[in-house]
């Protein structure tokens, strides 16, 4: 059993009982332990002279309040665009395979996503600057702040700063709104400042093979994985040849229509190892079932040359070769292919075969296959640190730099924090050991990561979300502005409004994570 499970499942152990005896004591009840649902809420007076103190400086916070609803209501047509575009995506992912149930929780250690220990920093911290902007906006707009605490449950899942109800129901709509968005805003603008100190670490790593290929991934039961080449391995030299970027690599690479072995050196953590005898080309990762490859080829197999009449030859190192070559080909055309496979062929004399093509969504022949070079997929690793720490990299038009944006979102689906631990070994830091320096970066990751999605998440525009009530008070604003002085009847429409506009998203927010995990 993983070491994350046993901890937690230790963790629950311990954590019913004491549940129970919140759930059952008074004297905890009297000590501010309460229980609120499956969690235990502990109420404290901490923070508060905090907020007094600072909550004074009225003016500044007035200015916050402003700038947080104009940033609550650019979130919000942020969340809702994100919404809208997933819905519009969900037919086509209806049929794939889900994530998993695990990816819905929040919970670190238990969503593989979210790393056990930077995962509860990340997420405490994100909360609770969250609720202390609620309570330094309750004290500046003189509001009582009732009481603060913790939501614990078998780890801590969040704080809480409790405004008086009977303030907040008297309050201006002015104050509501400064009051519910603050927290928003203060979720993104620690985001945004988090992200500058991750993004101008980039300067203080360094690497010496930069831009030499290193091994992103290896296929299963491919040439490179069957002679244990390990991911994350850099590329050093192909032959006699010194190899210092990929276009060195793949021009070392000329096999003339055979299967030809190479001597490969590369380098792992430190130690350099040399292949004597490896077999480099393009190699059939994946076949399409029901495609023209299917009645033809099968993984594992390397394409060595292709033609349209059987005379001509187009020889095929790289993948990038295949791929080229088929872009110039049409529908309904058949298409000549030898090929060999490294694992079982007897020698080296190629198969020749023949499929017709059928269309492919761009209006070329497709054959129907994916390709690797020999079961490995490169990246470089200055290409790794770039994208990694600035979402931005290679970006030229306004689209790029919007789908940036989103994908920076996900990139720990990826395994991104900001880069993929298992390639940190890569770079050295320049004034500080390397472990350590990851160790705070990644630490400052996911503080970045979680206050962006808390942020985001938050100026959802349906209650109990703090979107839902900024959303609320706006449609009110409106209301006012174009006429309606009848505040009971603005009242029930804002309420109406409100609802269904919860109702709407909740249920598309719910449906989309349904149509992800399942």
């Amino acid at each position: 059993m993983d070491l994350v499970w046993i901890v937690l499942l230790t963790l629950l152990v311990i954590y019913i009982p004491i549940y129970i005896y919140v759930r059952s004591s008074e004297k905890a009840h009297e000590k501010g332990f309460l229980p609120y649902g499956p969690l235990i809420m502990i109420r404290t007076q901490w923070g508060l002279k905090m907020m007094d103190r600072l909550g004074k400086y009225k003016r500044f916070w007035n200015i916050f309040g402003l700038i947080s609803v104009a940033v609550s209501f650019l979130l919000m047509f942020a969340i809702v665009s994100i919404v809208v575009i997933d819905m519009a995506l969900l037919p086509k992912a209806i049929n794939s395979t889900g994530l998993g149930i695990e990816y819905a929780l929040a919970i670190p250690g238990l969503n593989p996503m979210l790393p056990l220990i930077y995962g509860i920093i990340g997420l405490v911290f994100a909360v609770v600057i969250h609720e202390l902007a609620h309570g330094f906006q309750s004290r500046a707009n003189d509001l009582r702040v009732d009481s603060s605490g913790i939501l614990y449950g078998v780890i801590p899942v969040g704080a809480f700063v409790e405004p008086n109800e009977e303030d907040v129901e008297k309050a201006s709509r002015k104050t509501k709104f400064h009051l519910y968005a603050a927290g928003i805003t203060t979720n993104f603008i620690t985001a945004a400042v988090i992200f500058m100190m991750i993004f101008a670490s980039v300067g203080a790593v360094d690497c010496d093979y930069g831009d030499n290929p290193a091994v992103y991934a290896v296929t299963s039961d491919s040439e490179a994985y069957n002679i244990n080449i390990p991911a994350t391995a850099i590329i050093l030299g192909i032959g006699d040849n010194e190899i210092d970027s990929v276009d060195s690599f793949y021009n070392s690479i000329d096999n003339k229509g055979e299967l030809k072995s190479y001597k490969l050196t590369y380098l792992y953590k430190g130690s350099e190892t040399v292949i004597d005898n490896i077999v480099l080309g393009a190699v059939v990762s994946n076949v399409t079932e029901g495609s023209p490859a299917s009645t033809l080829l099968s993984k594992g197999d390397q394409i060595l040359a292709l033609s349209a009449d059987g005379n001509e030859w187009t020889y095929i190192d790289i993948p990038s070769d295949f791929t080229t070559y088929m872009h110039s080909t049409e529908p309904n055309t058949t298409l000549h292919i030898k090929y060999g496979n490294p694992q079982t062929a007897e020698t080296s004399e190629p198969m020749v075969g023949t499929v017709t093509l059928s269309k492919a969504k761009s209006g070329c022949g497709f054959l129907g296959i994916s390709t690797t070079l020999s079961g490995m997929t490169f990246t470089t690793p200055n290409l790794v640190l770039n994208t990694g720490i600035n979402p931005f990299y290679g970006d030229e038009t306004v689209g790029d730099y919007a789908m940036s944006c989103i994908s920076y979102i996900s990139a720990p689906f990826q395994g991104f924090s900001p880069i993929p631990a298992d390639t940190q070994w890569w770079f050295e830091c320049t004034f500080m050991d390397s472990d350590i320096f990851w160790i705070i970066i990644q630490t400052l990751y996911w503080m970045f990561w979680l206050n962006l999605v808390l942020a985001v998440s938050n100026a959802l525009p349906a209650i109990p979300f703090d979107g839902g009530y900024v959303f609320s008070y706006g449609v009110d604003y409106i209301l006012e502005k174009s006429g309606m002085r009848d505040e009971e009847k603005r009242s029930n429409i804002t309420n109406r409004v409100t609802s269904f506009m919860s109702y709407m998203m909740i249920f598309a927010m719910v449906l989309i994570l349904l149509v992800i995990i399942v």
